[in-house]
């Protein structure tokens, strides 16, 4: 006769409740002022970037990119100035001794996390009447209609994603995103003397480069500090000047068009009137013809 023998399956991961599963999609200049709170949560960012605090220092989280919150560890967040930011928040209970290497890092996700994440999303809008979209509230309330089963899902795709992400055994150190108490002053006043360059200089034949060294730092940390400070590029700031002031000297009516376009930097009248045309709606023709109307 054979003989069977029974395998007990051991658990390494085991969430026994859910507080929170919410998509937040955070205006321009959102700031969530800060807690505490006795359970783990992490903040997984969508769409944008954004600025988080973990125990009183800050941190910046790119898209596809998740930080945990450790139970009793203060926290906050806010998003680059002038930029949005969607996000998936999870907070939950977990006593299991491997969550301890979830503290202290970043952690970009791969398809196969994303997909486990996101079946958590999606079960959490079926499963709950008050699937929050809009922050800062949370009323987590089941659906009497909820799925067969939903909770049970909800709990195994967590524990499965975290699960993939132990495995790996890789993440960003978390040190290596932190940003210094004055970095978000900093970036600001580079982007207000950027600017104010520009707006003293657009007629000349201005280039990254030069922009550059007019605040000490690369290209590349110009355009990324830039972007993140405003949530556009260099570029589209000087054509947006450069129009400005070519619109102001077709009011006048004291130039050609040929003359504007010198005037206000660019190289050829073609060049000039497709970038008129692109930022008004409007040729240069058409724009003068308008105010006449």
């Amino acid at each position: 006769m054979q003989q069977y023998y029974k395998l007990k399956l051991e658990t390494v991961v085991f969430i026994t409740d859910i507080v929170n599963i919410s998509y937040y999609v955070l205006p321009k200049n959102y700031i969530f002022e800060g807690e505490s709170h006795d359970f783990w949560e992490f903040v997984y960012v969508d769409k944008g970037e954004l600025i988080i605090t973990a125990d009183r220092r800050r941190y910046l989280l790119k898209t596809g990119e998740m930080a945990f919150h450790c139970p009793g560890e203060y926290h906050d967040l806010q998003t680059i100035r002038n930029s949005t930011a969607n996000i998936i928040v999870v907070s939950f209970c977990c006593d299991s001794p491997c969550m301890d290497y979830f503290r202290n890092k970043i952690l970009l996700l791969n398809p196969f996390e994303k997909e486990c994440l996101l079946r958590v999303v999606t079960e959490s809008e079926s499963a709950y009447e008050f699937f929050e979209k809009s922050a800062p509230g949370i009323n987590m309330q089941k659906n009497p209609n909820a799925p067969f089963g939903s909770d049970q899902l909800l709990k195994t795709s967590l524990e499965q994603l975290f699960i993939l992400i132990y495995r790996r055994q890789d993440g960003i150190g978390i040190r290596e995103r932190r940003i210094g108490s004055n970095a978000l002053q900093n970036h600001a006043i580079i982007v207000q003397r950027v600017q104010s360059y520009i707006r003293s200089h657009y007629a000349e034949k201005l280039t990254l480069e030069a922009l550059a060294a007019q605040v000490n730092i690369s290209v590349s940390q110009l355009k990324r500090t830039y972007k993140d400070q405003t949530g556009s590029s260099v570029i589209a700031y000087l054509t947006k000047v450069r129009i400005s002031e070519a619109k102001r000297l077709i009011r006048e009516s004291n130039h050609n068009f040929t003359q504007i376009a010198e005037l206000t930097g660019y190289d050829n009248i073609y060049y000039f009137s497709r970038r008129f045309k692109e930022e008004t709606k409007m040729t240069p023709t058409e724009y003068a013809l308008s105010l006449r109307r």
